[in-house]
């Protein structure tokens, strides 16, 4: 079997772990991996602005040209595609005349944020589009039909995310790790507020350091923090904020999973996807963030380390059971996608 991975490979990000998982579920396979994310940084950074916001120009060509430059002559059985916001019907119908079976996976938006007129365009030819998003399932199947659509969960990488520091070592902090938004901003504004330590990285958070920056209680960690740094930051804190966006009516995210899989215990909103996947004394739930503020500054003020203990590892244990990792995810997923194409 031939397989193609057309996708962001840059180490550290969550389509390359993807890729990774791929090839160790399906070794037999001959892969060929094909990167989406070095030709759009080959270009200047005003056409990769216009790429993202409006999915033209030259930046999009670039990775068009780069995608369709490995496939002259060249046929396969499989070929996955790992967020194609930026390959249009050309290049998706020329992929699908030369595959055996076609796939669309992302873990983001297709219908709030990223939205695309070339995925748009050219999603009825894949034999299998796979969303993560629930709330956007009803949309997928208006345009592509529902024996077409797969729904999963985001996951966490069982080689990145695990545990790398002992439940004594641990800080007792909150660890946020994730793009700004001014509603992420009044959460961890508030948790200060409260005394509770917060260690931050992420990108955009100039606006809240400017006014934040001088509390003891703040660690700045830096903007870029991806792989093993990611993990080993997770670990080295008992609670971590899985905070949702709210530019779309997000249910749950990567940290979902990763907080937990690192052994740190997760702290979120109330969803009907978060409510889900863990119980009470699993993670810890809040209906606002001055509840979750008042629940988290409770337990980091335990004394001893048996009560922090018990709610990570009973976190821990429910993700590894129920396989939120992507070797389980993806294996079931191209189970999935066989039995629907043969």
């Amino acid at each position: 079997m031939k397989a193609v991975y057309i996708g962001i490979l840059t180490p550290g990000t969550t389509s390359r772990m993807r890729a990774e998982w791929l090839r160790r579920l399906r070794p037999e396979w001959t892969w060929q991996w094909i990167d989406t994310d070095g030709p759009m940084r080959s270009c200047h950074r005003l056409w990769q602005s216009l790429a993202f916001r409006a999915k033209v120009g030259p930046a999009v060509e670039a990775v068009q040209r780069a995608v369709m430059g490995h496939f002259a002559g060249a046929t396969w059985d499989w070929v996955w595609v790992d967020k194609g916001v930026f390959l249009g019907p050309e290049q998706v119908l020329g992929l699908r005349e030369r595959a055996g079976r076609m796939v669309h996976f992302t873990p983001d938006t297709a219908f709030h944020a990223n939205r695309s007129r070339l995925f748009y365009a050219s999603m009825g030819s894949y034999d299998t589009l796979v969303t993560t998003k629930s709330f956007e399932v009803a949309e997928y199947e208006r345009r592509v039909g529902a024996e077409k659509v797969i729904l999963t969960t985001q996951g966490y990488d069982a080689a990145i995310h695990y545990p790398r520091v002992a439940g004594a070592g641990r800080r007792r902090e909150v660890v946020f790790v994730g793009l700004a938004e001014p509603d992420r901003e009044r959460c961890l504004g508030l948790f200060l507020e409260q005394g509770i330590p917060v260690r931050l990285a992420g990108w955009g958070w100039g606006r809240f350091l400017a006014r934040w920056g001088s509390a003891p209680h703040l660690h700045f960690e830096g903007e870029g923090l991806f792989g093993d740094g990611y993990a080993e930051l997770l670990s080295g804190s008992w609670v971590g904020l899985g905070l949702l966006s709210k530019r779309f009516p997000e249910l749950h995210t990567t940290r979902t999973f990763e907080i937990p899989a690192c052994g740190a215990i997760l702290a979120t909103e109330r969803t009907c996807d978060t409510e889900r996947f863990f119980g009470d004394g699993e993670a810890i739930f809040g209906a606002n963030y001055g509840e979750l503020a008042v629940k988290v500054k409770a337990l980091l003020e335990s004394e001893g380390e048996g009560e922090l203990g018990a709610w990570a590892e009973a976190g821990r244990r429910r993700v590894l059971a129920e396989g939120r990792d992507y070797g389980s995810l993806l294996g079931t997923l191209l189970q999935q996608a066989e039995s629907r194409t043969n």
